[in-house]
């Protein structure tokens, strides 16, 4: 019998006004949203058990996979949060696509079309289009110039368009092209025509009649349409597929707000844990309160946000345990952060579409701007190409980065950039940073971070930078300067120390207790003209500057990029320093022949010191007290460089993971 939607709107009206204490609300793909949404007559969608879930309740949701956007219309309160849970991680499906069995009509030897109906697309809260497909990308993706470059910067193709669908056959997602031409060339490939509403499909020479075939008809996978929800907790599930867009100049154009597909959308006491996001068009989640709001005003019949709410906004989040993986520009990104918390993560594979160029700045492993009494903790960031590790923008005061492993990300390890703050309002402590692209840490338009503890190794051979730091001003948003650096270790790096001049908007900076991987004779220490933006010198005007500092002329006779840099000894280089005021690296050592390898399947991590570590001596810190291993770090200036506090002299050999396992791309957590 169907029962009136009527009559179950009254039910559930009458289950909120009735509701006294905890329940478990179970959803099953055999359910049936008429049901009562119990274990023995289960509900058919996780939306339907979010429209009458309380706070203290728990959304149960059974094996198997569910085609929806779920945007719960509240949250819970404090000790009594709205659970979702999944059965089990690696079981449990939310994807932002469907099934999609048209009538195919051949357009040559391989390539086949079909029209989707509009009716597909129900995710209508976005303030563009429902249809991801009608969505153009709002920067071009796969280092190519297209009509969004052309219209900002007046070079690209302004026929070249890329949009925010997506094509599934049999579970591998397929490459969009932006022309019809390059389809007929390429198996596994697809374009849309805006026109016709066509999607063209290469199918390699199989019959797409036999194809299990998805497109993506959602915006979003998990997200409320209510801004700043509080007290929800998401576990157990596996969101995929997702029609979302590059958040280009999000805090400025609504409709390219940071939109993940899981969207905390300013919410506050959330816990994300166990879950695993992959293959969303560009963002896994959205996790700040300013990213930019892409949906539509709030339904009428939603309470409006009182300014206790608003003052909660981005507040006290927890993002643990879960995998990132496999999406098309970012893992983590937010705006406006207070007090969370991301621990425990794995974030590999992301950006996944190439964003490269101007105005394709918003991604990374991790990327926080705004983000305030922040904890980033023990997170494994690999292996993402053309991406960042970890990345801090536009202010983040009392923020630590600590105890987080850092690898072969395709751009820069950690980066800090714009804050105006003094010494130690940022700690970056305990990390192993390694064969980043471009350098392993990397600092511009910004200041007051606190580096110390870290592994900072094997910057590649082949890179155009190679620095293990490198600090510098691009523009004159702030002051680049207030960065103490002390007892790291720097092995294996074509450049080991890059700073700019202590003037202008440079200015000082505190080093010592690192133990640098070079001699005597190599000039591997960088002074930089980049303290303004202009350069306040010519080339010329700058080596003769540094020359005077140094009192002599044999100096930056031997410089880098046309005079730009100068180019010093590691005795030098405490010269430099000390012309200014500043005993910079007075206590660090010099010690060739260190090495660095690290082999992922097994997580060892084989240090070779030729020394005794505890003769370098420390800076200590009353924030940073204990090592990677979470042992207390002598206070008595005696503590070893670098994360580990028993490394010794010799063959050191850690396994520094042994959180969740990795997973290749298609792997599912338990498949193995």
């Amino acid at each position: 019998m169907q029962i009136h939607p009527a009559f179950l709107a009254i039910v559930s009206l009458c289950l909120l006004l009735n509701h006294s204490h905890a329940a478990t609300i179970v959803v099953s793909t055999a359910g049936d949203d008429n049901a009562a949404g119990t274990a023995v007559a289960p509900f058919r969608t996780i939306s339907r058990a979010a429209e009458i879930a309380m706070p203290g309740d728990t959304v149960f949701v059974t094996a198997g996979t569910y085609r929806e956007r779920v945007s719960p219309p509240r949250g819970g309160e404090p000790n009594k949060p709205i659970i979702y849970r999944g059965e089990e991680l690696g079981r449990v499906f939310i994807k932002g696509s469907d099934l999609w069995q048209p009538k195919w009509t051949k357009h040559s030897e391989f390539v086949y079309y079909a029209v989707p109906d509009e009716s597909m697309f129900t995710d209508d809260a976005c303030l563009d289009s429902p249809n991801p497909f009608r969505v153009e990308m709002a920067s071009t993706p796969h280092g190519r110039n297209g009509k969004p470059e052309k219209e900002r910067f007046g070079y690209g193709d302004p026929t070249l368009i890329y949009n925010c669908g997506q094509v599934i056959v049999g579970d591998k997602l397929l490459t969009q092209m932006p022309f019809l031409s390059e389809v007929e060339q390429q198996a596994d490939t697809w374009t849309f025509d805006p026109v016709s509403g066509r999607i063209y499909i290469h199918f390699g020479g199989r019959a797409p009649s036999q194809q299990t075939v998805e497109i993506t008809t959602r915006r979003r996978v998990f997200a409320s349409h209510r801004l700043g929800l509080g007290h929800i907790v998401i576990e157990g599930f596996v969101l995929e597929h997702c029609g979302n867009n590059y958040p280009t100049n999000f805090w400025s154009t609504p409709i390219w707000g940071q939109a993940g597909a899981l969207g905390l959308r300013g919410g506050h006491h959330w816990v994300v844990r166990n879950n695993m996001i992959r293959y969303a068009n560009t963002i896994a989640i959205d996790i700040g309160s300013r990213g930019g709001n892409n949906e539509s005003a709030p339904s009428a019949k939603t309470e409006p946000l009182t300014d206790a709410d608003l003052e909660k906004f981005g507040c006290d989040n927890r993002i643990e345990s879960n995998y990132f993986v496999d999406n098309g520009a970012a893992g983590l990104i937010g705006s406006g952060s207070e007090r969370i918390v991301i621990r425990g993560n794995v974030i590999l594979r992301n950006n996944s579409l190439g964003f490269v160029g101007n105005k394709r700045y918003e991604h990374a492993g991790i990327k926080c701007h705004g983000i305030r009494d922040g904890l980033i903790e023990g997170n494994y960031v690999a292996d993402n190409p053309l991406n960042d590790g970890i990345w801090l923008d536009n202010q983040f005061p009392n923020t630590r980065i600590t105890r987080n492993v850092i690898i072969n990300n395709g751009v820069k390890g950690i980066f800090l950039e714009m804050s105006d703050e003094d010494w130690d309002s940022a700690f970056v402590d305990h990390n192993i940073v390694l064969g980043n692209d471009l350098n392993q840490f990397y600092v511009h338009d910004a200041s007051g971070s606190t580096v110390m503890h870290n592994l900072f190794a094997n910057s590649p051979a082949e890179s155009r930078n190679g620095q293990g730091a490198y600090i510098y001003q691009v523009t004159a948003r702030t002051r680049t300067y207030h960065h103490s650096l002390f007892n790291n270790l720097f092995v294996n790096h074509k450049v080991m120390m890059d700073i700019d001049y202590p003037s202008h908007r440079g200015g000082p900076q505190r080093l010592d207790h690192n133990v640098y991987d070079t001699s005597a004779e190599q000039r591997v220490f960088l002074v930089n003209s980049f303290s303004d933006k202009p350069s306040p010198w010519s080339p010329a005007e700058f080596i003769d500057l540094v020359d005077r500092d140094l009192g002599q002329s044999s100096t930056g006779r031997d410089s880098l990029d046309g005079g730009n840099k100068a180019n010093l000894t590691f005795d030098q280089w405490r010269a430099f320093w000390l012309s200014h005021g500043l005993r910079n690296d007075e206590h660090s050592v010099l010690e060739k022949g260190m090495s660095v390898s690290y082999e992922p399947k097994s997580h060892e991590l084989t240090v070779f010191v030729p020394f005794d570590p505890k003769v370098v001596g420390s800076q200590p810190s009353e924030v940073v007290e204990k090592d990677f291993w979470l042992r207390p770090i002598s206070k008595s200036g005696n503590a070893s460089p670098g994360p580990f506090q028993n490394l010794k002299q010799g063959m050191n050999v850690f396994r520094i993971w042994d959180g969740l396992p990795m997973l290749g791309t298609g792997d599912l957590p338990g498949s193995n």
